[in-house]
């Protein structure tokens, strides 16, 4: 099928999605293709879900810019569009005089970025933050600005906001070839070919992939896997703040955080990953073992029990800095590569200044870029029933019963909500893209009970046969067909 576009974006992660958005604001026709079945369905759906402050990265970096400015957007998003944040602050412990040397860098390098809100405590104070951490715990970095995110939550919020107004989104459609002639790229896809005046390259592990199919810059992306345990949401107190300890050259290290949600969060390990790993993002005993020993340094009362799943996402390290540039080989080719931590914080950020550099490039070839003036700024999210006092329940079960009517136990998830979660500007009839829209299937029996009812609402949704139901991408489907006919 042949598309015709002026702006195409590869990759479906936050920073795709927040481009979008962006580009939402203007009257140009964009579309965005993702290669998996929904969105964010690599490191943006499987990280942290940190707001960093902004006092790592070094100075005068993209990554100090994008994270500082990125932190102090979030509370203002997270209201428009609908998606978990809580501004819970973090720590960085540290055990001796020579953990309190780097405390007192990181502060030093925090004041240099413009990070509001910073100051080095001792261990007292910092326990009084946070009982459970360690007695050996000599003293802390508290930066109040930080907060945290539900990342792959945030990263459909807008998406959607952009698909109302007006971005095209392709998902199952891995790019198979870019060309350029005559000025314009054609975006082969497996269903698609889509020419448009200007692409912007957002593939995160893939980005050095995409930029040799355009014949732009070499991208040698490294990967790095961080396993991560979560616990059930009855421990989800048990941290009231993101609780890290100094970093090393492998990364910000083993943390143990609340999730936006209300779960208790540890780690992620810091592991390179082999080129022939056949299963990058699988989790190892070892890895599991070890990010309970590093939780375990910080907090000597972390719980042995109350673990529900592990799971492990990549990052996708170019260099020391993000690589944010037009293409110096390829013309209207815009490279958004090597978006490690803080990616997820400075996300908005470098999408205000990606999309301007987008329309900018547009105006070069003759194209009218003008600013909506009907533009959506906000998005409807699926209401919480869980989070709801019993009046708001009954006022919404009297618009719609369907809300009334519980699937999920664990989380307290109704029909109601897996109907609208159905029913959203980019749907994704997946057990899997339910569990990330509203939680269906996330609780301590990880959707043990209720996935077969999740099943039969998306059949009727969808029109899709029960037993071709998949739980996320191809080759997975749940159901085998049936034994007999009832």
């Amino acid at each position: 099928m042949k598309l015709k576009a002026d702006i195409v974006i590869v990759g479906g992660g936050v920073v795709g999605a927040t481009i979008a958005r962006e580009l939402s604001r203007f009257n140009v026709k964009t579309v965005l293709v993702e290669r998996r079945e929904d969105l964010a369905r690599g490191s943006s759906g499987a990280n942290s879900g940190i707001v960093h402050a902004g006092y790592d990265p070094e100075p005068k970096t993209l990554m100090a810019k994008y994270n500082v400015k990125g932190c102090a957007m979030y509370p203002v998003l997270a209201e428009e569009l609908g998606f978990p944040y809580k501004p819970v602050g973090s720590l960085v412990i540290a055990f001796d005089e020579g953990g309190m040397e780097t405390v007192r860098k990181l502060y030093a390098r925090g004041l240099k970025n413009g990070v509001p809100d910073m100051e080095i405590i001792d261990g007292d104070k910092a326990r009084e933050i946070e009982p459970n951490l360690s007695q050996e715990v000599v003293g802390a970095l508290w930066a109040r600005s930080a907060g945290i995110i539900s990342p792959y939550e945030a990263t459909i919020a807008f998406a959607e906001n952009a698909a109302v107004n007006g971005v095209q989104f392709l998902l199952e459609q891995p790019v198979k070839a870019i060309a350029k002639e005559n000025g314009l790229f054609t975006v082969t896809t497996k269903d698609y070919e889509i020419t448009a005046e200007v692409v912007i390259n957002c593939a995160g592990i893939a980005a050095g992939e995409v930029s040799a199919m355009a014949g732009a810059e070499e991208i040698t992306i490294s990967q790095r896997k961080g396993e991560y345990t979560l616990y059930d949401r009855n421990l989800g107190g048990f941290a009231k703040t993101v609780i890290f300890q100094t970093p090393d050259a492998a990364g910000k290290g083993v943390l143990v955080t609340p999730t936006a949600e209300g779960n208790l969060l540890l780690g992620p390990s810091s592991d390179p990953i082999a080129e022939d790993d056949p299963a990058p993002t699988a989790t190892t005993q070892e890895g599991q073992d070890k990010i309970f020993a590093m939780g375990r340094k910080s907090t000597p009362n972390l719980p042995f029990g109350g673990a529900i799943t592990g799971f492990a996402g990549i990052r996708a390290v170019f260099g020391s800095d993000f690589y944010i540039a037009p293409s110096e080989k390829v013309e209207n080719f815009i490279q958004v590569a090597g978006i490690c931590s803080p990616g997820l914080t400075s996300a908005p950020a470098i999408a205000e200044d990606v999309a301007q550099m987008a329309a900018d490039l547009l105006k070069k070839q003759g194209v009218e870029v003008t600013k909506k003036e009907n533009w959506i700024s906000t998005r409807e999210a699926i209401p919480s029933v869980r989070e709801m006092s019993w009046d708001e329940r009954a006022a919404l079960c009297k618009e719609d019963p369907a809300y009334g009517r519980i699937v999920c136990r664990c989380e307290t998830v109704t029909e109601g909500q897996i109907r609208k979660a159905l029913r959203s500007p980019i749907p994704v009839y997946t057990i899997d893209g339910v569990k990330r829209r509203c939680r269906a299937g996330m609780g301590r029996c990880q959707g043990s009970f209720c996935t077969p009812v999740v099943m039969k609402i998306i059949s009727e949704e969808s029109g899709i046969p029960f037993d071709q139901i998949r739980k996320a991408g191809e080759g997975t489907t749940i159901a085998q067909g049936k034994l007999k006919e009832i």
